[in-house]
């Protein structure tokens, strides 16, 4: 056995949420080491400034946080976004010296720039994406001041939701040798169970950061649910300096606890990384044992057993803590689903908090991890369409990579109702999209939430046939009448309704419980968000559509969820 080196996995990732100053404004220099920022706010991060009360209060023009001159209107419900600035000092300790200093930013709305002691470390334009900064290269020696400026912009109509401002997720400091276990470069999924074993697969990727080649070995432990290790393996791989190399492994699990919904049992998987006796870096990933099939005949089976998905689509937002993602917050909205008979969520519409990804492992709730809102094709002038072409598959790759290790992930969404979904060009982005996907993750299928496309006078409804292609299970938007007709067309298109209004529910799930080849039904939506005011309310009813119209100032919520934003359960829930 190797030695061991008093090293805690708290030295490698601690968080660094506290002690932030905060500016809600632009200002020239903030990036700069020798501004004084004395006059700032302090604030604990995760921080939303969109949710604060605005200056200037005035009765039914500006009410806490709610303006009517808002550019996102009825639609980020009432609220301002602007820019900010973030500041913070942190000194490298003596112990530290020589170590590698990364920077993780769960997410921060909107675009944002990350400066190291005035130099430019990062820029990222989506606000939903987590990302790592590597900022060694721009710190000082131990034991000199380093200051960290983000700047944060969230202007122009950019979403259809409330989205919030600023660094509303954790951020973390990440402290490793120059040879490490790289964060998001390991993955394991359960290749297969029987009655008496299950064999894992695990292929990690370490990084020899040394300035000579080296010899590295990587140690595996498995522990149970119950804190008892069973299985260790390793393997010792020659590296050249500057290198990254993947290692594989197949692990049998013998007698293995089965992760799902009424029984979320989570593994650990302990890997170290040692050279010469020494151990350089040591990670600790929780997994579940578990398997996922999709057919026609059986429709979803998890484990081998058919179920349904009682699912709901539930936005990032917290209510009237914005969408300030803290960990307690987002566990309570995967309890109050649990509670009220749902088995699944679909992310509506972007990567959620790291926090809500935990809660559905251990609570054991299903995930359909959805990715973009939109492609190219606007719904808003300033929305992430400008990105698109640049960004869009890192932002996947980093999606697929931070949440492959969930077992509560059963798909990968890449899109909700896409404006180019049945152009040429819509079918090759979904191609190019799967594809970017498939080089990470090629256990889980890929989805979309896809709803109807008329002819330019309302008259006619398009095929979606190119909308569906690429998809290996289809997600039908507010289409329930089409399933059995869809299915004469392509018998082996898995289907399942990825949105659905509440007074249709019964005939949704009158579909769901008929057809095997329909495995599910999601509500729009489980739980009421902030934005799209109005959407669920009595008051304004096209009957012809059955739609729900927004409203204007002073409604800030949408009204259509089973819960409302106080976490009650309300009469339209009809799920058992």
């Amino acid at each position: 056995m190797l030695p061991s080196l008093n090293m805690k996995a708290s030295e490698r990732k601690s968080l660094f949420d506290r002690n932030w100053y905060f500016y809600r404004g632009d200002v020239r220099n903030a990036e700069s080491p020798v501004y004084n920022d004395s006059a700032w706010r302090k604030v604990d991060l995760p921080h939303d400034w969109s949710i604060e009360p605005l200056e200037n209060q005035e009765p039914d023009k500006v009410v806490g946080p709610f303006s009517r001159e808002s550019v996102g209107g009825f639609a980020t419900g009432q609220t301002v976004g602007g820019k900010g600035w973030y500041r913070k000092t942190f000194i490298i300790s003596p112990e530290d010296a020589g170590k590698r200093h990364e920077l993780y930013f769960e997410g921060i709305y909107n675009q944002s720039e990350i400066w190291i002691n005035g130099q430019k470390a990062y820029y990222n334009v989506y606000g939903y994406t987590s990302f790592r900064v590597d900022i060694t290269p721009y710190c000082k020696p131990a034991g000199e001041k380093n200051i960290i400026a983000v700047k944060v912009i969230n202007e122009g109509k950019n979403s259809r939701w409330y989205t919030g401002s600023g660094i509303y997720r954790h951020v973390w400091m990440i402290r490793t040798s120059p040879s490490y276990i790289e964060d998001w470069g390991t993955f394991i999924s359960t290749n297969s169970i029987d009655k008496e074993q299950a064999v894992v697969i695990l292929n990690t990727t370490i990084v020899n950061g040394d300035t000579e080649e080296g010899e590295y070995t990587v140690n595996i432990n498995l522990t149970s649910p119950r804190g008892k290790v069973v299985s260790t393996t390793n393997s010792t791989v020659k590296m050249t300096s500057g290198n990254k190399h993947e290692i594989p492994f197949t692990i049998t699990v013998k007698k293995p606890r089965l992760w799902s919904t009424d029984t979320p049992e989570l593994y650990i998987a302990n890997i170290s990384l040692w050279k010469n006796k020494e151990k350089k870096d040591e990670l600790s990933i929780p997994f579940g044992i578990r398997t996922i099939h999709f057919s026609t005949g059986k429709g979803f089976e998890l484990n081998g057993v058919p179920m349904k998905l009682k699912g709901g689509c539930v936005h990032h937002d917290n209510g009237l803590l914005g969408s300030a993602a803290f960990d307690r917050a987002e566990e309570r909205k995967i309890q109050l689903l649990k509670q009220n008979g749902f088995n699944a969520v679909r992310t509506s519409h972007n990567p959620m908090s790291e926090s809500f990804m935990s809660a559905c492992d251990r609570l054991g709730m299903l995930v359909i991890d959805e990715a973009f809102d939109q492609w190219k094709i606007k719904k808003n002038p300033e929305d992430y369409h400008l990105y698109f072409n640049e960004w869009s598959a890192r932002d996947i790759r980093s999606l697929v990579l931070r949440d492959r290790n969930h077992p509560s992930v059963i798909m990968w969404s890449i899109g909700n109702e896409i404006r180019e979904r049945i152009s040429d060009n819509g079918l090759k982005i979904a191609e190019d999209l799967k594809k970017e996907i498939l080089k990470h993750d090629n256990t889980r299928p890929v989805t979309a939430g896809v709803n109807k496309y008329w002819d330019k006078d309302r008259k006619n409804m398009l095929s979606l046939e190119k909308a569906f292609r690429h998809l290996d299970v289809a997600g039908y938007n507010y289409m329930w009448r089409f399933y059995e007709e869809d299915h004469a067309k392509y018998p082996e298109r898995i289907m399942y309704s990825s949105e659905s209004v509440a007074n249709e529910a019964s005939q949704n799930w009158d579909k769901v419980e008929k057809l095997p080849y329909v495995i599910g039904d999601f509500i729009w939506t489980a739980i009421d968000y902030l934005g799209e005011s109005g959407l669920g309310n009595s008051i304004e009813v096209d009957p012809e559509e059955n739609v729900h119209q927004f409203m204007g100032w002073p409604w800030f919520n949408g009204w259509c969820g089973d819960i409302d934003l106080l976490g009650v359960k309300k009469s339209s829930i009809l799920l058992s």
